[in-house]
């Protein structure tokens, strides 16, 4: 997709409409979104002229959620250690970090040789049983993924 401003929102409303069909629950699906809008917002703010294209993956294992953004902008970004009050910006990827990190998870920035980086949040997932379960799980605020439905095909 085209890295402008625009179509963070297209990208976060693509992304959730996958993460759904594939059962992710709606706790998920905000901390995805969130997600999605801060690494592709970030593309269209920062790797712009050198990426004028980004490209969202999502990756689901039996035991995780990978959400990716490749930009072709070689500047590999790290997230602060904190925010500075006074800024506009400089906080997405600490949220991201912070996200994935609260929930056993990790932020990575993988540079892809000769073609700019990929900014990965891995989050834990696990396939709840049943609503029962999904229940029991959120009612101890566990941090993981839970998906309603096995892996698709």
């Amino acid at each position: 997709m085209p890295a402008i401003p625009a179509e963070v929102s297209v990208a976060r409303k693509r992304a959730a409409r996958v993460l759904r069909d594939w059962g992710l629950h709606e706790d998920g699906l905000h901390t995805a979104s969130l997600v999605i809008s801060e690494l592709v917002g970030n593309v269209a703010r920062h790797a712009v002229p050198h990426a004028a294209r980004t490209t969202v993956t999502l990756t689901r294992t039996g035991t995780t959620l990978a959400l990716a953004v490749h930009d072709e902008h070689p500047f590999l970004p790290e997230p602060l250690p904190t925010a500075d009050p006074g800024q506009d910006c400089g906080r997405g990827l600490l949220i991201v970090d912070s996200l994935a990190r609260e929930a056993g998870g990790a932020l990575q920035v993988c540079p892809v040789p000769a073609r700019g980086k990929e900014i990965r949040a891995v989050f834990p997932a696990a396939v709840c049983a049943d609503l029962a379960d999904l229940a029991a799980c959120l009612a101890d605020a566990c941090p993981v993924m839970h998906f309603q439905r096995a892996m698709p095909n």
